[in-house]
């Protein structure tokens, strides 16, 4: 599986949303096993590369959660996509989300001086901060609109369009818009041949 694919979505929690991915033409849960996940986890910098592997435990209740916030995601994209802003019940059901989280406050240094920046407790109420952050913050940009599906018939992911004329068709030219164009090419060729 291509590494590159992880990071492709442009925020962590469209990049959970792309966790299900296309492997061999079928659909494969990267969040199934730790050999998967945690490559996932650490191109996401969600946890320092090369750290002591997870316990068993921290696995566990780490790989549920983020099943479960990867599938109101999917809710909350539906209903972005159909009405604009989110429901009441999903709001809620994301409320209830970061008020679970054991969340604390960190003073770092900066080269001008000093920041504060916050951080879970735990790893687990770490990485959901930042993924239900980067969530929040992609609703308070308005950004929802330049959310997009690849255009390639056997890709499912998704990702932030930035580019400047909003009309980005691929999650990766490299991975997908080369191989859309190579396939138009050869269909070209096998008709031209047919025709003769």
């Amino acid at each position: 599986m291509e590494p590159a694919i992880f990071v492709l979505g442009g925020t962590l929690w469209i990049n959970l949303l792309n966790t299900v991915c296309m492997h061999n033409k079928l659909p494969a849960d990267l969040l199934s096993h730790p050999a998967t996940a945690l490559p996932w986890l650490e191109a996401n910098g969600l946890v320092p590369a090369g750290d002591a592997p997870l316990s068993e435990e921290t696995w566990s209740q780490l790989s549920t959660e983020l099943v479960s916030l990867r599938n109101l995601f999917e809710e909350a994209l539906y209903e972005l996509g159909q009405h604009g802003p989110l429901s009441d019940r999903l709001f809620d059901s994301v409320a209830r989300r970061t008020d679970a989280l054991s969340v604390r406050v960190k003073l770092t240094r900066t080269e001008t001086g000093a920041a504060l920046a916050y951080e879970g407790k735990t790893v687990v109420d770490d990485v959901l901060y930042r993924i239900l952050r980067s969530f929040t913050d992609t609703l308070e940009l308005g950004s929802i609109d330049r959310i997009r599906k690849c255009e390639h018939e056997e890709c499912i992911l998704r990702f932030i369009d930035t580019s400047k004329s909003g009309k980005r068709r691929w999650c990766s030219m490299e991975l997908c818009g080369n191989r859309h164009k190579a396939a138009e090419f050869y269909a070209k060729k096998k008709l031209s041949k047919a025709i003769r």
